[in-house]
């Protein structure tokens, strides 16, 4: 009985990934509420560097953080464009998508002998704005869904003065707002 509920609740979180990341919405936190919204940049550095999380764990099995880690990389290479995918939707040669992958202006994950490019750094089919040198910025050895989460997710660092709400990275980007403070946090990321 115990084994079907480990399934069904890998399969909820398993959807309720792919849902966020068709809509480049971000993976984690209660209710879609990211700990960005609610700590300081500051805080929840501080929190990290002494190891404590900033999300509240429930040993039971429906928090688990290993099946939700699991279900929430699955859906991410689900979601993800093929390297033909993301030149069909760039309109360019897959040369060139690759090309770019190796250059790293595009984000690539290594899966069964192929890349997989993640949505959330396209755009009508463009490549949002600055993602080279964000992606530059950011720290080589990061987890993919830790790329994708912070791209998602709110950061109180950016705000826009005529707004209360912070953006995610990625609607920063989208909103022309300049590359620097993104970059400038990419780099801070550890």
């Amino acid at each position: 009985m115990r084994n079907a509920a480990v399934i069904d609740e890998a399969t909820r979180l398993y959807e309720e990934a792919r849902r966020r990341l068709l809509k480049n919405e971000p993976l984690r936190g209660e209710s879609g509420e990211s700990a960005a919204r609610t700590l300081s940049a500051g805080e929840v550095d501080a929190l990290k560097a002494v190891g404590l999380a900033t999300e509240l764990f429930d040993k039971s099995f429906e928090r688990d953080p290993l099946t939700q880690s699991i279900a929430d990389y699955m859906a991410l290479l689900e979601t993800s464009y093929s390297t033909a995918q993301a030149a069909k939707y760039l309109k360019v040669d897959a040369s060139r998508v690759r090309q770019r992958l190796r250059e790293h202006s595009l984000f690539g994950i290594d899966y069964d002998g192929e890349k997989r490019l993640p949505r959330f750094q396209f755009e009508r089919q463009h490549v949002i704005p600055g993602l080279r040198e964000v992606l530059a910025a950011l720290p080589k050895e990061l987890n993919p869904i830790d790329v994708a989460e912070w791209f998602l997710s709110p950061n109180p660092d950016l705000e826009i003065d005529a707004q209360e709400t912070p953006l995610s990275p990625r609607e920063w980007l989208l909103q022309g707002q300049a590359v620097g403070p993104v970059v400038a946090l990419a780099g801070m990321l550890e």
